[in-house]
């Protein structure tokens, strides 16, 4: 299966006192094909740091093994499709369905990049907000 892991989820992967961070972590160490845009390093990166700066783990530490997942050979593919064609859909998604920016974007991404890459019902959308998630699901994703 290939599964769409928003920023939320790769968060709680490298943040063991964050709640859902075993199975986030089951997640990278787990035989699907995970994927996510090159925006999520951006977004990950400013949570790992506000999370080291609060002292909860070594920065260092963070955004290597971050850095090493979404790696050429990590098991974190990134998407980087037009961002005409992702804006677009994303303002689709932000008014049907009223989430957030970067949920929407995210949301754009798994659809129109993720998506063609398997079948519909073997394409997962992994995500901690529930907002983000009901949508996923009548995307046509399976919720994760």
């Amino acid at each position: 299966m290939i599964i769409y892991v928003d920023s939320s989820v790769l968060v709680r992967a490298y943040l063991p006192d964050e709640h859902g961070h075993t199975a986030a972590n089951d997640l990278l160490i787990g035989e699907d094909a995970l994927v996510t845009s090159t925006w999520t390093l951006v977004e990950v990166t400013s949570a790992l740091t506000r999370a080291a700066r609060g002292g909860r783990a070594n920065l260092d530490d963070l955004l290597a093994a971050f850095e090493a997942d979404t790696a050429v050979d990590g098991p974190v593919t990134l998407l980087r499709p037009d961002a005409v064609a992702i804006e677009a859909r994303a303002i689709e998604i932000v008014r049907d369905h009223a989430i957030r920016s970067l949920d929407a974007l995210h949301l754009a991404v798994a659809e129109l990049a993720a998506l063609p890459l398997s079948s519909p019902e073997a394409c997962g959308f992994a995500s901690r907000d529930s907002a983000q998630a009901e949508v996923a699901a009548k995307l046509g994703f399976i919720v994760l």
